[in-house]
């Protein structure tokens, strides 16, 4: 009995100890198993591709504070928008790891038809992300509902956008609040010098302003993007667009250029380009942003976002004095958009991860952030109402530094896409090149827009 009793105890007594040992081993275990957790959360590791100029600079710099927050390294870099393309072709064959692209928005129909991107409706309702606060047509440069032309008609969402900048017409507040100037435009053209809303009243104005002597210095009518290579391209869509005209009949898939819309359109473009500076038909983006700073024209037809670089100091010697509003109509005002996004590759090793980037970066207080580090304009409504942004000051005057915001904000109700469809990078190809013999008068603008109707439709065969 005793021994029996004695063998009870030892039995029951092991049995606890072996339960307690069995314990802490299991939970040894499981703090193994957490620490690798976090030691796998530590060591995820985004790299994404960005265009190098303002907006990505500032990705930079906020995903330094990401990682901070989030012990989430993303690795961020800044490259040419051709390198841009080609990192992402290597990531899609799999011969690259990204996470991130910075694209251009006229590659999302491209890339979505080859299958390269990652939908993100799924990430979007697993972590309850409000798209509402976007301004609709941002938001619609990263949808695509798979049919030509389908720019702003909804579809899966691809990215999120990053910045906008829409065609705004510039003039020089400082020559149109001349008190000899206004004089001299009434007693001409019998009307007040005043920001054109008409493209007649904008002709009036560029012709009177061109070859002027302002304090000493000769001054030119008005100046926008004029090169072969897409920058004519872009500059001659607003005045498309404000036409009532389109590049491509979308219910035929057939080129419409030579239509009496763009007809009349390109007339009028080529027509303003003699109040231009001499050399306008090989201005880019450069060129049309330095003559600004110099002060060497009255107006110009240009990206809203260029507008920091009249204000730069140690850039411009027009610092405050340019101020902006919508692109002149001939029968309305629709400027041409020009904006990036944010995609996700495919090939992605950790989406989850890149989505919670995207939305930590684009969420709405780092949309007005980003804007006063000196990135692009704002992709969200709310953004251009916050008077953070609204009071802040150029540096040294007591000039609002986004008094465009107002000019954006309208323009981006009307502003149109360029052809939104796979082949949209061919068809300026293919394009500039009838453009600009028409600008250098090598070919009538009607024989120029039939030569690349027939070119376009080429393409689409």
């Amino acid at each position: 009995m005793t021994k029996h009793y004695t063998l009870l105890i030892f039995i029951i007594v092991s049995s606890i100890i072996l339960t307690a040992c069995s314990q802490q081993l299991r939970k040894r275990e499981e703090a193994k198993e957490e620490n690798k957790e976090v030691e796998v959360k530590e060591q995820i590791s985004l790299n994404g591709v960005f265009l190098n100029t303002t907006w990505g600079e500032v990705t930079q710099k906020l995903a330094e504070e990401y990682e901070n927050e989030t012990g989430v390294s993303v690795n961020i870099e800044l490259v040419g928008r051709d390198m841009i393309f080609q990192k992402l072709a290597l990531s899609i064959a799999g011969n690259a790891n990204y996470d991130l692209f910075n694209v251009d928005y006229n590659w999302v129909p491209e890339l979505v038809s080859t299958n390269s991107l990652l939908p993100l409706e799924t990430y979007i309702e697993k972590n309850i992300v409000d798209m509402e606060g976007f301004l609709p047509r941002a938001l619609a440069l990263t949808q695509w509902n798979g049919e030509n032309g389908g720019y702003g008609e909804g579809g899966n969402i691809y990215g999120l956008p990053q910045t906008i900048h829409p065609h705004i017409l510039w003039y020089r507040s400082d020559l149109f609040e001349h008190e000899k100037l206004k004089s001299e435009f009434k007693a001409i053209y019998g009307y007040d010098l005043s920001p054109p809303k008409k493209m007649q009243q904008f002709r009036d104005m560029a012709k009177f302003f061109n070859g002027k002597m302002v304090n000493g210095k000769k001054i030119y009518g008005w100046a926008g993007q004029a090169s072969e290579g897409f920058g004519n391209v872009h500059t001659w869509l607003t005045f498309v667009y404000s036409n009532g005209g389109d590049v491509i009949d979308w219910n035929k898939m057939t080129s419409s250029l030579s239509t009496p819309e763009v007809i009349e359109a390109t007339k009028t473009w080529i027509d303003l380009l003699q109040f231009s500076p001499p050399g306008i038909n090989d201005y880019t983006f450069s060129e049309v942003s330095a003559d600004a700073a110099e002060g060497n024209v009255a107006m110009a037809i240009h990206w809203s976002w260029a507008a920091d670089k009249v204000d730069d100091r140690a850039y411009s010697n027009t610092v405050g004095q340019w101020e902006f509003v919508q692109t002149p109509a001939m029968k309305s005002s629709v400027p041409h958009l020009a904006g990036w996004s944010i995609v996700i590759p495919r090939t992605s090793k950790y989406p989850e991860e890149a989505f919670k980037f995207m939305v930590w970066l684009e969420s709405k207080q780092n949309d007005v952030r980003q804007a006063q580090m000196g990135g692009g304009d704002p992709v969200r409504l709310s953004s251009y109402l916050v008077p953070t942004l609204k009071q802040l000051k150029v540096e040294g005057t007591d000039v609002n530094k986004f008094r465009r915001y107002e000019a954006v904000n309208e323009a981006m109700k009307t502003a149109k896409a360029r052809p939104f469809f796979p082949q949209e990078e061919q068809w300026e190809s293919v394009v500039t090149g009838y453009l600009h013999d028409a600008q250098l008068g090598k070919m009538s603008v009607e024989e120029a827009l039939m030569k690349a109707d027939e070119a376009v439709n080429n393409l689409l065969r």
